[in-house]
């Protein structure tokens, strides 16, 4: 009963993303007219006709360039196309078969898997739908990804193909899991972070800035995890500009944000930056100071002292000390985690509420009289304090310290509205 695997493999810009793109229905994979975008595969659950299945975009096979990192974007190719069930190999029908495509061919050929030629872009005048047929995959699907042009059939021949290998009808549920994006200035670690939480390489890692071009998502048994691009102070084309837009996106579809620092270096304005984002989304979040195995232990609480300090406008998330290198933290990571999501969700219930509003009346430092406390919302949690006179702004942040340190909210920020109610004199 697992669900079946189809991959988009091809040249590049022959507009694979763009397909891509068009079938999960989400402009989720990064398209543009410079070759050799794509970089990392990125995946997503398709649900069509009762036949689920996980579609992933590579990158573009033989760029016009040599790519410092192409050897890893190769590899990834190579495993994307071992584990899949079903292949969607796209040409450029506007420019017709040419060589690296027979190259393609024959490398899917020793693969021995079953494969869908799709001839792409024939909203173009002069197209050549002929050749395609010299790959030896039967029938070419004609169609324009841009456009919407041939995608009912292009679904229609997946379901029917995976049907015919063996896969059934099945309803997929929604997940239950954590959703967590992970968030940072480029090189901090990000995504060899991402790596050890799914257990699993997958994304690419370089010592190259803004390796990351995308935002990639991996469901593994205990999380929805997202990892994105480096968010930058400036950008120097409309690509990057384009995947930190995307990185944002990403956090409003999170219910936890984790940010990355490096542990090793002093906090700047855009870690600063990247923490309000999350605090401004209303996400909880958890602060990871990556590259700790550059901290020598006699340091480590000075250098925690100091992150803390920098960041105390965010005194309520869990700081914790991770290395992608020894895996020191990532198990406790996990948990934090889901305790951050857990508070973040938590509803209490009216008996709860009461019990702490009588501590709270009974040892409140201030004179004002508070005359009802009551949850009005969650994700994250949020409150309705009725009072005689508006509560200053030390007096909510006294009663916010109360309401996480009774009920053990961690990572998670607490919205409180005060509400002024006059007693009329009768």
């Amino acid at each position: 009963m697992k669900i079946p695997m189809v991959s988009i493999v091809g040249r590049v810009n022959t507009g694979k993303s763009t397909l891509f793109n068009k079938l999960i229905k989400k402009p989720l994979a990064i398209t543009d007219a410079k070759p050799g975008l794509t970089r990392d595969r990125i995946k997503k659950l398709v649900a069509y006709a009762d036949i689920p299945f996980y579609l992933t975009d590579t990158g573009g096979l033989y760029p016009p360039e040599e790519d410092v990192i192409w050897e890893k974007v190769k590899e990834k190719i190579d495993k994307t196309v071992t584990e899949s069930d079903l292949v969607i190999f796209v040409i450029d029908a506007s420019e017709g078969v040419l060589p690296y495509d027979h190259e393609i061919a024959e490398w899917l050929r020793k693969k021995g898997k079953e494969v869908i030629v799709v001839a792409n872009k024939i909203d173009i005048k002069k197209h050549d739908l002929l050749s395609a047929y010299t790959l030896g995959f039967g029938d070419p699907l004609p169609i324009s990804s841009a456009h919407g042009k041939g995608l009912q059939e292009l679904l229609d021949l997946i379901c029917n193909k995976l049907k015919a290998l063996g896969y059934k009808e099945k309803t997929i549920e929604k997940s239950e899991k954590p959703r967590i994006a992970i968030l940072g200035k480029p090189n901090v670690g990000k995504s060899s972070l991402f790596n050890k939480l799914c257990e699993s390489e997958e994304a690419i890692v370089s010592p190259i800035p803004g390796t990351t071009r995308d935002s990639i998502d991996v469901e593994t048994d205990e999380f929805i995890i997202v990892d994105t691009a480096g968010i930058r102070r400036k950008y120097s084309d409309p690509v990057e500009l384009y995947g930190a837009l995307r990185s944002e996106q990403s956090l409003r579809f999170a219910e936890v944000g984790i940010l990355v620092i490096d542990a090793s270096q002093e906090v700047s304005n855009l870690d600063k930056k990247i923490a309000n984002l999350i605090i401004d989304e209303g996400r909880a979040i958890v602060i990871c100071l990556n590259k700790a195995d550059l901290i020598k232990k006699e340091d480590r609480k000075k250098t925690m002292d100091y992150f803390k300090e920098e960041l105390q406008f965010v005194n309520y998330a869990p700081f914790i000390f991770t290395s992608t290198v020894t895996g020191e933290g990532i198990s406790i990571l996990k948990e934090i985690i889901r305790h951050a999501r857990k508070s973040w969700q938590k509803q209490l219930s009216k008996r709860e509420l009461n019990n702490f509003f009588n501590s709270l009346t009974q040892n409140f430092p201030f004179s004002l009289q508070i005359l009802k406390l009551e949850q009005t919302g969650v994700m994250p949690p949020k409150f309705l304090i009725k009072t005689s006179k508006l509560l200053k702004v030390n007096e909510l942040k006294y009663i916010e310290n109360k309401i996480r340190e009774y009920f053990g909210l961690m990572g998670t920020p607490i919205i409180l509205e005060n509400q002024l109610v006059i007693k009329h004199k009768r």
